[in-house]
């Protein structure tokens, strides 16, 4: 729990100052944190609402970037917190 926990500061420190894929890939992880631990949602929601906005250039594709907080209350609202999704869909 610790490392995860160091892990969550090192996002909130650095995502703004990374490169794209990165910053992507942080957003995720703050995500995945929020959704599918439950001892650190919390956590997880208060530095993505400290984070703010993230933008990631995606080349002229139809991804978006997902908000973490939005995403993280959505699954929670749905029941299905701590659930893993058994598809991934841009």
């Amino acid at each position: 729990m610790d490392s995860l926990k160091n892990l969550l500061s090192k996002v909130e420190k650095t995502i703004h100052t990374s490169p794209n894929r990165v910053r992507s890939t942080m957003n995720g992880f703050l995500i995945a944190l929020g959704t599918y631990v439950a001892e650190l949602s919390e956590e997880a929601i208060a530095t993505a609402e400290r984070i703010g906005a993230i933008t990631v250039e995606k080349d002229g594709t139809a991804c978006k970037v997902l908000d973490a907080v939005e995403y993280i209350v959505k699954a929670k609202s749905k029941g299905t917190f701590g659930k893993k999704k058994k598809t991934v869909k841009c």
